[in-house]
């Protein structure tokens, strides 16, 4: 099983979420992947990043990760977001005037899964999906 994998660490502030879609966008046109799944992945990987740190403490860290990567693209993109929150993440159903609450059900509905737990003291969320049918 081939696997690729690239990090960063970011400061918890309002930029984050931004800085996050650059890292995602940059590493997976890097690695050959389209627009249109790098955009899903972006819109994803803000949606975590956002909720790390409305709700998280310390600096968040963010692994891009393939498996199964071949030369024509084919593989599974798995994004993690890493901060020191201890929280557990649970979907919100949001009313229709709400500003927020929904992030989770929109990661839920455009990922093919997705899940949290503990690591060594901070909470990792993560999602998956495949590149080719973005």
């Amino acid at each position: 099983m081939d696997e690729r994998t690239e990090q960063l660490e970011l400061a918890r502030d309002v930029s984050a979420p931004r800085a996050a879609r650059v890292f995602v966008s940059r590493t997976l046109a890097e690695w050959g992947h389209g627009a249109k799944a790098i955009e899903r992945f972006k819109l994803l990987v803000s949606e975590l990043v956002s909720n790390a740190v409305l709700h998280g403490s310390g600096a968040i860290e963010i692994s891009v990760i393939e498996r199964d990567y071949s030369d024509d693209g084919a593989g599974l993109v798995r994004i993690e977001v890493r901060n020191d929150g201890h929280g557990t993440p649970t979907m919100r159903h949001a009313h229709r005037d709400d500003l927020s609450g929904r992030g989770l059900r929109l990661i839920d509905e455009l990922s093919h899964r997705w899940g949290s737990h503990a690591r060594d003291g901070h909470t990792v969320v993560w999602f998956e999906g495949d590149p080719q049918t973005a």
